[in-house]
């Protein structure tokens, strides 16, 4: 009996070992990091609503850190600690779901640095972070990435990936992860190299991202990026303002958009360099190389170089090279199926010096200048559509339109016509004895008509 009693205890004491425990914060650690020391593997640290000073280091554990009423009221704020907001290391599973990772910087990593680990960000916000060298906000080296449903935004770093920066992992899968307003030097929204397999980008949306040199939103070496119904939009570089892709940087782009990129220099939309590429059901719309219009720079919508790229029943609209409709440029692209395009009707239309994206009727029929189907309203798009000269306004002199010229009054001195070409009439109206001055002589003269008027 007493042998049987023994047993049944030790198999008690045993379960810790085998059953996961719940670990509340502040209930019963009042720091995060204070439960991460206690936790063992396949524990889950459940975190109450608050804001949370400090950094957070997970070495060679495998645990859940959950924010129990999510992200929206949950911070780790590492800004007193001048380092990584959550440090990971050696981890074979570490989930960070339901938090937002705030104002960390460091070297690399400054919202999340993740060493030869398995980690999953789910519903999280990774904001306002920054390193000097590489991803601000999630540095990601071996291992595997997982982000699902997540916001990596206004983050920036020294090098490459302002949002993210990932390298030799194993495995990687980004869904329905917004890269918002990030920048770097390269890669503004992502920078993406050597990974050991396919990494998958699903329902993304990658806007407003911004690289001093290539890849304002996405940069990709010698790795292959499938993505699937994702939105580039609005992502500015020198180079490659959307995506850029380098030495085996091989994407498989399918659905989703590619749209209001710019670049200063090629590849409004994408610059493909030494690598292949596939864009099939994608619209590219309105991206622009040549942004500022030093005459360097070509492809509005792709600049090929030394690659191979098919496109397959895309959109292609309203691409530009400074002013002029230019799509592709470089290498030859293979194209399969078919090629749509802008409803011719609708393009850039010049009323004066204003510009406006209208049908070509409504344009003609305000008395507009309409610049061709497909066109967009740049700075200086309207520029050498206005017919000026000089108009007088006695007794001052300015260039303007004929039309704006009658508006105040003026007498239009004709298109081109400088005002160092014309002498305006001086009359002054109150000058009633035209003797170059008005005074009390004048006054007399109004006097003396005074009544009714003849």
């Amino acid at each position: 009996m007493k042998i049987r009693v023994a047993v049944t205890l030790m198999s008690m004491m045993s379960c810790h070992s085998v059953f996961a425990d719940d670990i509340y914060v502040p209930g019963d650690y009042i720091a995060i990091q204070g439960a991460i020391d206690a936790a063992n593997d396949g524990d889950r640290i459940l975190v109450s609503p608050g804001v949370y000073y400090g950094s957070l280091n997970i070495v060679g554990k495998s645990i859940e850190i959950l924010g129990v009423d999510g992200a929206d009221v949950t911070t780790v704020n590492a800004s007193i600690s001048g380092d990584s907001v959550v440090f990971i290391q050696d981890s074979d599973s570490t989930t960070l779901d339901g938090i937002t990772i705030r104002d960390g910087n460091a070297f690399s990593g400054g919202g999340v640095h993740a060493l030869n680990s398995t980690v999953s960000i789910r519903n999280c916000d990774v904001v306002e972070n920054t390193s000097s060298q590489y991803g601000s906000g999630v540095f990601a080296d071996g291992g595997t990435l997982l982000i699902y449903n997540s916001m990596i935004q206004f983050n920036s770093t020294g090098v490459a990936g302002g949002g993210l920066y990932a390298r030799y992992l194993q495995d990687c899968e980004i869904v329905n992860v917004q890269f918002f307003n990030n920048s770097a030097a390269n890669g503004g929204g992502a920078y993406i190299k050597d990974l050991k397999n396919t990494c998958t980008f699903s329902d993304c949306d990658v806007s407003l991202n911004s690289s001093i040199f290539d890849g304002g939103g996405l940069y990709v070496k010698n790795s292959m990026l499938e993505m699937y119904a994702t939105s580039v939009v609005g992502n500015e570089a020198n180079r490659g303002g959307g995506l850029f892709t380098y030495a085996g940087g091989n994407i498989s782009f399918e659905g989703g958009i590619i749209q209001e990129n710019s670049a200063f220099g090629a590849g409004g939309g994408a610059e493909i360099r030494s690598s292949t590429c596939s864009f099939t059901l994608t619209s590219f719309d309105s991206n622009i190389a040549d942004s500022d219009c030093d005459g360097v720079g070509s492809g509005g919508a792709i600049d090929v170089v030394n690659s191979t790229v098919t496109v397959t029943d895309i959109v292609s609209c309203a691409n530009m090279a400074c002013g002029e409709l230019d799509d592709f440029s470089g290498d030859a692209v293979i194209i399969e199926g078919e090629v749509g395009g802008c409803d011719v009707g609708t393009g850039a239309c010049c009323g004066g010096s204003a510009c406006w994206v209208m049908e070509e009727v409504d344009c003609l029929n305000g008395g507009g200048e309409f610049l061709g189907g497909g066109s967009v309203c740049l700075v200086d798009s309207c520029e050498a559509s206005v017919a000026i000269g000089s108009c007088c306004v006695t007794p001052v002199c300015m260039m303007t339109t004929e039309s704006e010229c009658e508006s105040a009054g003026g007498e239009y001195g004709g298109e081109a016509v400088e005002c160092s070409e014309v002498i305006c009439d001086a009359t002054c109206a109150a000058d009633i004895n035209q003797d170059g001055s008005v005074n009390v002589d004048d006054l007399i003269l109004v006097i003396s008509y005074w009544g009714a008027c003849p």
